[in-house]
């Protein structure tokens, strides 16, 4: 093989092979954009634009219906972020390093966090890096459960891992909280067979929102309503079933990380700029 180039026409050849399945390079690619396109429907759209309208105004409408667009085309993005989560799993040569990097950005990214979608500091929801860190940390413990010699023990360890992690999410308040680390688990237990993985993770990533009646957290009407948008992250399974698993950047790894508290501020700035100018 040569030399490898990064620039634009190698970026663009590095995201799908000759058979035309997608690389690992051109899914976080899809999760940026799209991530990018629901931060600005809930930090600019929501935040600034259905708040300067009269409810009844042709530009409220407008507005409206772009917002719920943009939400919707946002759903594909934390999918993806969970399955390249397992895919740096498996791979990575160090799991305590990875799970310090995503720890480390979960502190950095808080503040741009609660700024862009709440206005201000807030205990009461915490961003994708703690959902995605807890979610190694299952990981961990079901691959050594996996390993005990006892399958009665390996299951019922599995179990009571997968129980702690959601719980941990759950209380801590994080992104898609239990449902998140759910839906990860999900994807490394069914890791051997890409279609089952593909059909089967969002079934049951749909199904837990409904779990949310049974704690209380919401009622069926708002679960419906919610799951209007959520559906939407089917799209983000077909997407991995075209895949083929590889990474041919290896250059540009924290460029990934530090989009996230970044393309937060960058939207905060626009936003406190549209505020001044208004």
């Amino acid at each position: 093989m040569g030399k490898k180039r990064y620039g634009a026409q190698t970026v663009i050849s590095n995201l799908r092979d000759k058979n035309g399945r997608f690389s690992l390079d051109a899914l976080k690619l899809l999760a940026l954009v799209t991530m990018f396109i629901d931060h600005t429907g809930a930090g600019i759209m929501e935040a600034f634009f259905l708040q300067s309208f009269p409810y009844d105004s042709q530009a409220f409408r407008i507005c409206l219906t772009v917002d719920e667009l943009m939400r919707c085309v946002g759903r594909l993005a934390f999918p993806i972020y969970c399955y390249l989560l397992v895919q740096g799993f498996l791979h990575t040569r160090s799991v305590p390093r990875y799970a310090l990097r995503l720890f480390g950005f979960a502190l950095l990214s808080e503040l741009p966090f609660d700024l862009l979608l709440f206005g201000g500091i807030t205990p009461d929801y915490q961003n994708v890096f703690w959902t995605l860190l807890i979610g190694l940390l299952t990981l961990t413990g079901l691959r050594r459960a996996g390993k005990w010699e006892s399958k009665a023990w390996s299951v019922g360890g599995s179990i009571v891992i997968l129980a702690a992690g959601m719980t941990a999410a759950l209380l801590m308040r994080t992104d898609y909280d239990y449902k998140g680390v759910g839906l990860i688990a999900a994807l490394y237990l069914l890791r051997g067979d890409r279609k089952r993985q593909c059909l089967l993770s969002p079934l049951f990533f749909l199904a837990s929102f409904f779990l949310d009646v049974l704690l209380g957290l919401h009622t069926a009407a708002g679960i419906v309503s919610s799951l209007s948008v959520e559906v939407f992250c089917i799209f983000a399974f077909l997407f991995l079933y075209a895949g083929n698993g590889k990474r041919y950047m290896k250059k540009g790894k924290y460029f990934f990380y530090f989009f996230y508290p970044g393309h937060m501020l960058l939207l905060l700035g626009i936003r406190y700029l549209l505020l001044f100018l208004w």
